[in-house]
C-alpha cells in the first residue's frame, strides 16, 4: 500500500512540473503576449476653476464667532497635542498636578 502512495505522489508532482514547463516554454515562444502595452488608468477631469467670490460679489458676512474666552480643560484627551504631534511639532507635556 505504501509504494502506491510514493507512485501516486510521484505521479502527481511529476505532472505539476511538466505543466508548468509546458507551460512557462509556450510562453517563451510567444513574446507577442509581453508586447501588450500596459493598460491605460482613466484621469478624472480637473475641477472646473471657480472665480473668486469677492470679484463676484456673493461674499456675505457670517455668524458672530462665539466668545472664546474659556480656558481649554487639560483633563481629558488632548486633540490639540496630538494634532501638533503627527504634524511633527513638539510642545512641553502639561504639567502635572499633585
Amino acid at each position: 500500500m505504501s509504494i502506491l502512495r510514493v507512485i501516486a505522489f510521484g505521479t502527481v508532482t511529476g505532472l505539476g512540473t511538466l505543466t508548468v514547463t509546458l507551460v512557462s516554454a509556450d510562453r517563451l515562444m510567444h513574446p507577442a503576449v509581453a508586447a501588450v502595452p500596459a493598460p491605460v488608468i482613466a484621469r478624472v477631469p480637473a475641477a472646473p476653476v471657480l472665480p473668486d467670490p469677492a470679484t463676484t460679489g456673493t461674499v456675505t458676512q457670517g455668524p458672530a464667532a462665539p466668545d472664546a474666552s474659556k480656558g481649554r480643560m487639560l483633563t481629558g484627551f488632548d486633540t490639540e497635542r496630538l494634532n501638533a504631534l503627527m504634524r511633527g511639532e513638539t510642545f512641553p507635556a502639561p504639567a502635572r498636578k499633585r
